[in-house]
């Protein structure tokens, strides 16, 4: 079996890493692996660049000014359908197209005419709307039957001038139910659902969760409390890209303030964000942190992880802190609730922050544990990533 995948970036970034890790697996059970990517490290042998940083910036300028994402880069996208048809794949797997690097109407109409099973990997709902990655902040449901007027139009993905919303929607989803083969794959219950409601009726709809390396993300002891001194310090663990937006000021300053006794970590801090939080002695603010092992150390040595999260496939987060053998506390948003069983966390209606501090409080009197290994093997990557071979072989019977 020959598999295509096509991402936006490969080997680093959440979906960088997943498509290397089901590279690997293709590779280890016999198959034949090739990648198409925008930017990569190590990019591996059977792989493909698609595009160039001219052709990006000018896609990223069109993407501006008329407000359709995906709708340039017709000629990095010509001579990537002559790479496709000279390795003829028996399976293509999108993923993030979304970066300025793809014509998506050329690539599905392609896609169809050549008869070629596809599988998309819903990382956000990008697919079945006519701009946004997510919705639910601004409770939003246009996409179930035709976009326009747009609430994020000048935000998410910022449109300068013209709201295409509409005729993005009709296009995606007339050209994407055109592809016979078909099958989306949410990264979560929730988005699947979703994906349910959309206007993509053509596709079978199935969930793989985004896995983990649990050989990483596991209990251990490490020097990260020492070196910080937070020795019999009660550590509530967050990160920066969620606690340091405006939405999450109020419950932010809550945590903080009725947590004098305890020792907050934000992780992934900007020098902007750690002057906000210089005033408070018992905040620990940490930069960018790009090793996983380091990352584990932080999660290992937390006595909670708190997911201040408004929009959110599959927060891998919480898979990785539930690894780590350390509780989770999230709001009840899109598919972060449906990693926390009832013996691993809290899960709190959105902006509930007195819930937020009942929950901490309850996990300082009374910690929790649980069984770790029964989780690992919930969210092992291997684990998760062996159903694509499920999808794919599904698929090739299908087409027989």
């Amino acid at each position: 079996m020959k598999v295509l995948q096509i991402n936006a970036v490969y080997g680093f970034a959440s979906t960088g890493i997943i498509v290397k890790d089901i590279e690997n697996l293709l590779i280890n059970n016999g198959h034949t692996s090739y990648v198409a990517y925008q930017t990569a490290v190590n990019p591996p042998e059977n792989s493909y660049r698609t595009g160039n940083k001219l052709d990006w910036k000018l896609h990223a300028l069109y993407s501006r000014i008329m407000g359709k994402q995906a709708y340039a880069s017709k000629l990095a996208t010509k001579e990537l359908i002559n790479y496709i048809k000279k390795i003829s794949p028996d399976i293509v797997h999108l993923h993030n197209l979304h970066s300025n690097y793809i014509n998506l109407n050329m690539l599905c109409d392609y896609l169809a005419k050549a008869k070629l099973s596809t599988v998309i990997t819903m990382h956000d709902c990008w697919y079945f709307t006519g701009k946004c990655t997510h919705y639910t902040a601004v409770k939003c449901d246009k996409w179930q039957t035709t976009c326009g007027n747009c609430p994020q139009n000048k935000n998410e993905q910022p449109s300068l001038f013209i709201d295409c919303t509409s005729m993005v929607l009709k296009d995606r989803t007339t050209r994407l139910n055109k592809i016979n083969n078909l099958t989306f794959v949410g990264c979560s219950k929730w988005i699947a659902d979703e994906a349910k409601k959309s206007l993509i009726k053509n596709a079978q709809i199935d969930v793989v969760y985004n896995g983990v390396d649990t050989s990483v993300f596991t209990p251990h002891e490490s020097d990260f409390k020492e070196k910080n001194n937070l020795k019999d310090k009660f550590v509530i663990l967050g990160m920066a890209n969620k606690w340091c937006l405006e939405i999450n000021k109020t419950a932010v300053e809550a945590i903080v303030r009725q947590n004098h006794d305890a020792k907050i970590i934000i992780v992934g801090c900007t020098d902007e964000q750690k002057d906000m939080f210089s005033q408070y002695e018992n905040v620990l603010c940490i930069g960018y942190v790009n090793g996983r092992q380091e990352l584990s150390d932080i999660y290992s040595s937390a006595d909670v992880f708190i997911n201040l999260t408004h929009a959110d496939t599959l927060p891998t987060v919480n898979m990785e802190s539930i690894c780590c053998g350390t509780p989770v506390i999230t709001y009840d948003c899109c598919g972060s609730p449906e990693l926390v069983d009832d013996d691993s966390g809290f899960v709190i209606a959105e902006d509930d922050v007195a819930g937020l501090l009942c929950g901490i409080e309850q996990i300082k009197k009374t910690p929790i544990t649980f069984d770790v290994k029964s989780k690992q093997e919930k969210f092992d990557k291997n684990t998760c990533y062996n159903k694509y071979l499920d999808i794919y072989n599904s698929l090739l019977k299908r087409n027989e």
